[in-house]
């Protein structure tokens, strides 16, 4: 088993370069803003009321994560403005860094559009509306924001069979499949266990029943799950154990100086 992202492992495939899939990679913020349209059907409309609209929960999710360290506003609007200078060298979008890009409808406005976008992301909180940002209805793309391991860690090892994806692990306990993810994760621990700890309650936090979890990480969302056990059980004792291999294993990195 392998513990490759999925993002990475998809531009391998497409027998990339390193030099591709560094141009590839160096507009990702802005593809991930974008990722709901598509090149050749559901462009973006020419209309901002209508992009607005789609766009609001995205914008609300980058804004949140930047305080966990995520992309920022600005940074995405920079990627939007080197897109649309890009598209205006290449209408075609054959440059490498422009694929799985959507373009603008009519085609011929998505420069424009880009750099309208760019400065509605930029401008999106001056000031800051927070009727607006409260009342607006969540996404399943805006959350899956709040959860980048476990949107891997449930889908690649565990899946609907609540099992770490292992030929002999069929019948494993919950608990035996946490700890072979462990297992086969340990020693990048300090770089990756805690913040999926963090998730684990994150989501108990922000989901408030049974069914709005499993709906959720088990549905098209996340593509991940529990297998037969309750996800309010599974995330806490996935964080138990977790924490218990830190404390076990990882001395503290931090030294107060």
């Amino acid at each position: 088993m392998t513990s490759v992202p999925v993002k990475q492992s998809q531009v391998a495939r497409m027998g990339s370069t390193r030099q591709d899939i560094i141009e590839y990679f160096r507009l990702e913020g802005a593809r991930d803003l974008l990722r709901g349209y598509g090149r050749y059907q559901n462009n973006i409309p020419d209309d901002a009321s209508e992009w607005k609209q789609e766009l609001f929960p995205v914008v609300r999710g980058i804004w949140n994560s930047e305080m966990s360290g995520g992309r920022n506003r600005c940074e995405i609007g920079a990627q939007l403005r080197t897109a649309a200078d890009l598209f205006e060298s290449y209408p075609d979008g054959s440059h490498r860094a422009l694929d799985n890009f959507p373009t603008g409808s009519p085609e011929e406005r998505t420069a424009a559009i880009f750099r309208e976008i760019a400065d509605y992301v930029e401008q999106w909180a001056s000031p800051l509306d927070r009727e607006a940002i409260s009342n607006t209805p969540v996404t399943a793309r805006e959350l899956i924001m709040r959860f980048p391991r476990l949107s891997n860690i449930l889908p690649l090892y565990f899946g609907q069979d609540g099992a770490a994806v292992s030929d002999d692990m069929q019948d494993a306990s919950t608990e035996e499949g946490i700890r072979v993810y462990i297992d086969e994760t340990h020693p990048g621990c300090p770089w990756n266990r805690p913040a999926a700890v963090a998730e684990c309650h994150e989501a108990l936090a922000l989901f408030h029943t049974e069914d709005q979890l499993d709906r959720f990480f088990s549905g098209p969302g996340m593509h991940g799950g529990s297998g037969s056990g309750d996800l309010t059980d599974f995330l806490p004792l996935f964080a138990r154990l977790c924490s218990e291999h830190m404390r076990e294993f990882h001395s503290s990195m931090w030294e107060p100086r």
